[in-house]
């Protein structure tokens, strides 16, 4: 048998080349097979039939691929790529956008619930982490309610008993009857004598009853589960005991699909704490819209009034145990006003009620809308007007209108509101409205989440931001900015003293200077798809070696054991070749808190963890520039201005490339020299001082400012040796 190439089957089928490969990918094409990364056809293979079609009306029962993605709990990034991997199957096509039919996502659901789907069942599918667990941080170390929570998730594991959310209403309904009959009454009652006698608790029955849909069932449900209905709960002074029933009982895949991520209890107390809230204030109108079941409610200091609490979540169960938590917390007779206040409806497009003295809690991270909500949100928010509506964006936006005029918004939000390029608008919009009162950089505060958050205090001006005055914390140390400064939208710094701060004015506007924006080309390393297929760990004569970003120190790279053969028709993504076999080019680390940029001259290949930089600056060497963006005073700029793990190009273009007399600069290329022959740590760490010493002299840094940025920068690794 013959065979012909993806190329020759293109030009004989009529087709793109990357159409025929899909086509391969999904086993449409009789007898092709892929060798050694490369797919090969039968020469006699028929073209397949395309089963994409015109219009999504000529098949019933489809789903987009937004709407699978919101199923499957991935982003739509994800989608698209597991579409491109064929490890999604579109049922076809309108224009150029895929639709999946009901059957065949009820399926991979299926599988990938079972295990068969192992391919779809990735850290990145977060809704099928399965099993639950308990979120001890959400209350106080000491908290005696943790045992009882605990005894019921031992429970319901030994017992294998499924927790649907009829179950789990019942179960929480358990835990609150004994709360409110041992705070009001003195007594304790369990589930089964609220049912058979619901008076037991006053007005309180108003807010169970809304946790039980069939009385008869439920009586039959305690029956059944005795023991289960049997575990003591007490109530304690601001714990959220019920919330960590609730939130622990949950399939934590349901949890994240929706961007909630229950915020620990001390996070909660720091934010309560620096709100300062005026005693002497008859009234403090506080509201947290996405109250969950009422953590932050529960923190608020004693001044507060009930009829000044208010709070909203989208979530119904959640919002039935917000207004008992709250109930209790101020031991109401009458729980009409908790009702009242605390309501249920989506905040974003239903809430109207402003005038709030503070808008508290954490929005809600990375919730999908349906393209319906993300038209209605673009219409109504500015911050929605990007590519991508990010929940917590839209959610401190309309804070900001919620709020009075010098009111307060203190939201926990992810550290990207700072510094991503996605997040400009609602930076904007801060800069424009408020001014920030408290910042503190918390890290990952959440029971695992890698995503460092923050603490951010805003109060609304109306008027244009001000730094003076503003507090912030970091790594344990407080700090206030008393100085004015500028503050732009496209980041958000304020990790830096004043003192740091005006080293970082003088590295900004040194003179005379360059910048690499639109005097450089960048590019991305090599995206295979499926390193494990490519990459080798033997060298053969067909291939060569390829470098990751972990390869990578200042000025040089360490050979690596990994080899490809480089047939880029066969990759996902790949940069123009050119790029790789660039005669000299610079070699960086994308994912890092350092910059690190090591020369080549090899025209060595690199995968996306190590990207590509050809500086193209008149009369400036490529080795000078090396220097520079290895320079511990570029590190000093580059970790003060944008404080990123991420290198980006914005990141590198906005560095400012100091540029002395040529003179100066040939003698900086010829310490670069010497350091890239060095061949012993020693050597290699007193050439870079020498050199770096010599940059600092250019930036104009005095010996003061020079050791400052030297205390700062030394303290991380500086790759400089391995």
């Amino acid at each position: 048998m013959s065979f012909i190439s993806v190329k020759e089957a293109a030009s004989k089928y009529g087709l793109s080349e990357r159409r025929v490969q899909k086509l391969c990918e999904q086993k449409r094409i009789e007898g092709a097979e892929r060798i050694s990364g490369v797919w090969i056809i039968p020469s006699e293979a028929e073209k397949p039939t395309d089963d994409r079609v015109s219009t999504i009306s000529e098949i019933e029962n489809v789903l987009s691929l937004a709407e699978v993605c919101s199923q499957l709990s991935v982003s739509l990034a994800t989608g698209r790529n597991w579409i491109k991997l064929g490890k999604l199957i579109p049922t076809g096509m309108k224009g150029r956008s895929p639709y999946f039919s009901l059957s065949y996502v009820s399926s991979i659901k299926k599988d990938i619930a079972s295990g068969k789907n192992q391919a779809l069942k990735s850290r990145r599918n977060k809704k099928y982490v399965s099993g639950r667990g308990l979120y001890n941080s959400y209350v106080s170390n000491d908290c005696a309610g943790v045992r009882s929570v605990e005894t019921t998730l031992e429970m319901v594991s030994s017992m294998s008993i499924e927790v649907d959310e009829e179950l789990l209403s019942l179960v929480v309904a358990n835990a609150a009857i004994q709360m409110i009959s041992e705070r009001l009454f003195d007594h304790t009652f369990f589930l089964i004598d609220y049912l058979e006698n619901p008076e037991i608790i006053g007005s309180y029955t108003r807010l169970i009853q809304d946790l039980i849909e069939n009385p008869l069932s439920a009586k039959d449900t305690c029956k059944e589960n005795s023991d289960l209905f049997r575990i003591p709960f007490k109530w304690e002074k601001n714990e959220d005991v019920l919330g960590l029933l609730y939130i622990s009982c949950l399939n934590i895949g349901d949890r994240k699909a929706t961007g909630s991520y229950y915020t620990p209890t001390e996070v909660v107390k720091k934010l309560i704490e620096r709100l300062r809230i005026d005693n002497t204030n008859s009234t403090q109108k506080v509201l947290d819209p996405c109250c969950g079941t009422g953590n932050f409610l529960l923190q608020l200091p004693d001044v507060v009034a009930v009829e000044d609490v208010y709070g909203n979540d989208i979530d119904r169960l959640s919002v039935v145990i917000a207004r008992i938590n709250v109930a209790l917390k101020f031991r109401l007779n009458d729980v009409s006003v908790v009702v009242e206040n605390i309501t249920h409806s989506d905040y974003l497009m239903d809430y109207s009620t402003t005038g709030f003295d503070y808008v508290i809690g954490n929005p809600p991270w990375g919730y999908e809308y349906t393209d319906q909500e993300g038209v209605c949100l673009n219409f109504k928010y500015t911050s929605a007007r990007g590519t991508k509506t990010e929940s917590y964006d839209v959610f401190t936006e309309h804070a900001l209108n919620t709020a009075r005029k010098d009111g307060v918004v203190s939201f926990v939000l992810p550290e990207a509101i700072l510094n991503v390029k996605s997040h400009f608008e609602i930076r904007k919009l801060i800069t424009e409205s408020a001014s920030i009162q408290f910042l503190e950089y918390l890290g990952n505060a959440f029971d695992g989440v890698q995503c460092p958050c923050i603490i951010l205090q805003l109060r609304v001006t109306q008027e244009k931001i001000s730094t003076v005055g503003m507090t912030v914390s970091l790594n344990d140390k407080s700090f206030d900015i008393l100085q004015k400064r500028e503050v732009d939208p496209e980041y958000f710094s304020f990790t830096m003293t004043d003192e740091e701060y005006s080293i970082l004015e003088k590295i900004e506007h040194v003179s005379p200077v360059e910048h690499l924006a639109g005097q450089a080309r960048f590019a991305l390393g090599i995206v295979t798809g499926n390193n494990k297929e490519y990459i080798s760990q033997i060298k053969t004569d067909e291939n060569e070696m390829i470098l990751k970003g972990s390869d990578l120190l200042k000025y040089r790279f360490v050979p690596t054991q990994n080899y490809i053969v480089f047939k880029p028709e066969t990759f996902q993504q790949v940069a123009p070749i050119d790029f790789y076999r660039s005669p000299e080019k610079l070699l960086y680390r994308f994912i890092c808190n350092q910059l690190v940029f090591a020369y080549d001259n090899n025209q060595t290949l690199s995968l996306n963890s190590c990207n590509i930089l050809i500086p193209e600056v008149p009369r400036m060497s490529i080795k000078y520039i090396l220097a520079i963006l290895n320079s511990r005073v570029a590190q000093y700029y580059f970790k003060k201005k944008f404080n990123s793990v991420k290198i980006l190009r914005s990141h590198i273009e906005q560095i400012p490339i100091a540029c002395p007399e040529m003179g100066e600069q040939e003698e900086i290329v010829s310490m670069v020299n010497v350091l890239l022959e060095a061949d012993s740590s020693e050597a290699i760490l007193k050439q870079y001082n020498e050199l770096d010493k010599k940059i600092s002299v250019i930036y104009g840094m005095t010996e003061t400012e020079y050791q400052t940025i030297c205390a700062f920068v030394d303290a991380e690794n500086l790759f400089l040796i391995q």
